[in-house]
């Protein structure tokens, strides 16, 4: 959730550090949509989540620091395969660490919820998986090849302005290579949900419904078939050898740009850290 309301807040032009000094506030209000706490949940979840932003802060905030500034290191040197690699390795690896530092709290704040919070809850999700389902599965092989397109032009423009006839022919070839996986990751997301409910079935102290939550939280393939993860791993690779590509054919302005905004975030990150939130 702190990655996504980032990200959220860079897409729309607002400050780093005006976004996560206010996410205390933004995610009880994003979780409003999906769970209804009384005062003393609210009490609860609230000490729960300072304690996590201050975990987030100190611990976390200072390697991201350091990721990005080697990033930014690597592209003013000129990317290659490893580099791209090493990267993709990194993020999902702190992204394991925010959800296994997540858990324990996850699994305390839904251990007092009641069959109505719960309700409320399952069809907020269902809804999603719906809303998921008529964007990225209803559409044609060719639709979801264009929609991957778009999503990553507009993805590398962000960061390098607008893209040359050469550079957008680089990723229009790419999209013809890409594999769709809106289905399987929807089938997934069923069983997921799934289990989530047949394992809050049993929620309270017991060590059994912890441990079965704690590792739904934290196995990303959840319902994942191995066709599924081959397919996976395959669209991983090619959207490397796409930014191997993408990297030789960049401008001097467009390297300035992104290693400028890479160290940017990075010292954002590190004036963070040092702040006491």
């Amino acid at each position: 959730m702190i990655v996504v309301l980032l990200l959220v807040g860079a897409v729309s032009g607002c400050a780093v550090k005006l976004v996560y000094n206010q996410l205390d506030w933004l995610i009880p209000w994003y979780l409003s949509d999906y769970l209804d706490m009384n005062s003393e949940q609210d009490d609860f979840f609230d000490q729960r989540l300072q304690r996590y932003l201050a975990w987030h802060r100190k611990s976390q905030l200072p390697e991201y620091v350091v990721l990005l500034r080697g990033v930014a290191d690597d592209v003013n040197d000129g990317l290659n395969e490893q580099e791209i690699q090493r990267f993709q390795n990194e993020t999902e690896r702190l992204a394991s660490v925010l959800m296994a530092r997540l858990a324990p709290d996850v699994v305390a704040v839904f251990a007092g919820a009641s069959d109505e919070q719960l309700a409320k809850l399952y069809r907020a999700l269902d809804k999603d998986g719906e809303r998921y389902r008529k964007r990225y599965i209803k559409q044609s092989l060719q639709q979801q090849q264009e929609s991957q397109v778009a999503d990553v032009i507009d993805t590398i423009e962000r960061w390098t302005g607008g893209l040359s006839d050469e550079q957008e022919l680089l990723v229009i070839q790419w999209g013809t290579q890409y594999q769709p996986m809106g289905d399987e990751l929807y089938q997934a997301g069923l069983k997921w949900r799934a289990e989530f409910k047949q394992t809050l079935k049993g929620r309270g102290g017991d060590e059994r419904y912890s441990a079965r939550l704690t590792t739904l939280l934290t196995t990303p393939d959840f319902g994942w078939s191995d066709a599924f993860k081959l397919t996976m791993l395959e669209n991983k690779q090619s959207l490397s050898q796409l930014y191997f590509a993408l990297d030789k054919t960049f401008s001097k302005k467009q390297r300035k740009r992104i290693i400028n905004t890479l160290r940017e975030y990075a010292e954002d990150f590190e004036q963070l850290a040092k702040e006491d939130g």
